[in-house]
């Protein structure tokens, strides 16, 4: 499988950040929803077996290409719905409201210093099915870092930088995140 197909279908498939969440589009997840059965040991065994090919990367590849490749799967999400961030262009504020009305606790644009910050509500848990608070490596959260990119650049028209000030993963109890604007 070529590493394109690899992250479209990780997305499809739930490796997604916090923050498309709310906007993905609702074919993507009606066919990703499935009812309650028998095969529910599917999502510990796929959970485990993610967290162990995080930890390989981790123990197999340099610092710089392992976030690389993280990122790049939270780009390929956001991409995938780029369409539907169409309707932010060039107005961050009306993205930020909504994200405010499904997921997030507090969001901050701060035009004078080029910044938007994103605050979760505090949560057990990743929202991302792959991810196993107790199984999953941190480093996963730069899945996040790609997505918080593609998703403003989409919006902005513009490059920008993304960290994690704090997350689940990281032992908070919400997810955190700063954006710079170039």
């Amino acid at each position: 499988m070529k590493r394109q197909e690899f992250l479209k279908s990780a997305c499809t498939f739930g490796v997604c950040s916090c923050i498309s969440l709310p906007f993905i589009s609702s074919d993507i997840l009606a066919k990703e929803k499935t009812p309650q059965s028998k095969d529910d040991w599917k999502l510990g065994f796929m959970q485990r077996r993610f967290a162990k090919l995080i930890e390989v990367m981790n123990s197999d590849l340099e610092q710089q290409q392992k976030e690389k490749l993280i990122e790049a799967i939270g780009r390929a999400c956001a991409a995938e719905n780029k369409e539907s961030l169409m309707k932010y262009k060039n107005n961050p504020q009306a993205f930020l409201a909504d994200t405010e009305k499904e997921w997030a606790e507090k969001t901050e644009y701060d035009k004078e210093r080029n910044t938007i910050r994103i605050i979760s509500k505090k949560a057990d848990s990743c929202v991302c099915p792959f991810v196993d608070k107790t199984k999953t490596p941190k480093e996963f959260c730069n899945c996040s870092i790609g997505n918080l990119k593609e998703t403003f650049e989409t919006i902005l028209g513009q490059k920008v930088e993304a960290k994690i000030e704090e997350s689940i993963l990281y032992g908070g109890q919400q997810c955190k995140f700063l954006i710079s604007i170039s």
